[in-house]
């Protein structure tokens, strides 16, 4: 059987989603690059005020949202297909990341952390299965000399992501229409909330990352604390149609409602008091309004735009390298260094994209056992 490629989706179907992931990769981008490397103290006013600005709208609860909506629609196209489900997911996830493992090997090894000793230590052979499976976000002390002090730091959000592809099988078990389904959803949304609240207390908090407890760092990288956002967008799927034209064309009053409300809520509201969290719930409800929105917006645009290259996966998995390379470097010393991130890492995703990527979609309609067959022509 022929190996379908990716084609370009049907007027009725087109959507904006690729072009928004981009946009918060981007995001994910400037607040790493200025954020966790020290240009931040070289901002003048002016600048400072566009990236304040700019970390109003975070990329991450975006990809969260998203793939809540998108993911699930996926999975309930045939959710009796649970193998291909799995292999569906895969395919998106580990083939490009197991590539940027590769190069993120060598670029540790050109710099000289990776000397035999370490290589053939328990710590290492650790590592490299948590980066090939799904404990990605482990970073062993071995690498804070190196750049920023984590070797890819993004990626804790994929760790994430595969608990969300997980999630989706066990809440189609529960069922949506069952009352009781309904009352336990409603539950784990408000678990979430709170451990949210608490966790980026503990963990974002004045005593930062590092000075955190271990035990609040572990359960930052489950599920827990991000299944709200994530339910959020299986929410408006379930409920697409009924909220339809509440959606399709009102990006911008939803953007604006949302930049507006966390002006006021950064303004009027202590940072990181209790009634501060308590309005983030109306303030990320409306952030994924806006989001699935601004995808049901225009709809041509994404497509006008990117002409079917989704490059933002390959973004996101690669900036934290290129930054890495360039504060080992002694590079990352101005704003105009942001230029040179967002441009190497822009090489890299489109390389990605074409090389990697997108011929792992093509297999998408195969088992397994038909692409290795495929492979060895056996």
């Amino acid at each position: 059987m022929p190996f379908r490629t990716p084609t370009m989706i049907s007027p009725h179907r087109q959507n904006n989603f690729d072009l928004i992931r981009l946009l918060a990769a981007a995001q994910v981008v400037v607040a790493h690059a200025i954020g966790h490397t020290g240009l931040a103290k070289q901002l003048p006013a002016w600048g400072k005020q566009v990236f304040d600005a700019l970390m109003l709208v975070p990329g991450v609860p975006i990809f969260f949202v998203i793939s809540g909506f998108l993911i699930t629609k996926s999975y309930e196209r045939n959710p009796a297909d649970l193998g291909g489900y799995f292999w569906r997911r895969g395919l998106r996830i580990f083939p490009a990341l197991w590539v940027c493992l590769l190069v993120t090997l060598a670029v540790l090894g050109s710099f000289g952390f990776l000397k035999p000793d370490f290589i053939f230590s328990k710590t290492f052979a650790a590592w490299l299965t948590g980066q090939v499976s799904f404990f990605q976000f482990w970073n062993p002390e071995h690498f804070r000399g190196f750049g920023i002090g984590v070797a890819n730091g993004a990626l804790w959000t994929i760790t994430v992501e595969l608990q969300f592809y997980a999630f989706i099988p066990l809440l189609h078990f529960l069922g949506r229409e069952k009352k009781s389904a309904r009352s336990i959803i409603a539950v784990l949304f408000l678990v979430s909330f709170a451990s949210y609240c608490v966790l980026d207390d503990k963990v974002n908090g004045p005593g930062g990352f590092t000075g955190a407890p271990m035990l609040f760092k572990l359960l930052h990288v489950t599920l827990i604390p991000h299944l709200w956002m994530f339910l959020l967008g299986i929410l408006i799927h379930w409920n697409f149609d009924a909220l339809k034209s509440w959606l399709e064309g009102k990006f911008l009053y939803y953007l604006l409602g949302f930049i507006a409300f966390t002006w006021l809520l950064g303004t009027c509201v202590e940072h990181r008091s209790l009634p501060f969290y308590l309005a983030y719930l109306p303030s990320r409800a409306l952030l994924t309004l806006a989001t699935i929105a601004g995808a049901f917006s225009l709809r041509p645009l994404s497509n006008q735009v990117l002409r079917g290259t989704d490059i933002s996966y390959g973004i996101y998995i690669y900036h934290s390298i290129v930054i890495n390379v360039l504060v080992q470097l002694g590079l990352m010393t101005s704003l105009r260094s942001v230029g040179l991130v967002y441009a190497r890492a822009f090489v890299l995703a489109l390389l990605s994209w074409h090389l990697v990527e997108k011929p792992a979609l093509a297999c998408k309609s195969a088992s397994p056992r038909a692409l290795w067959k495929r492979i060895t022509g056996s």
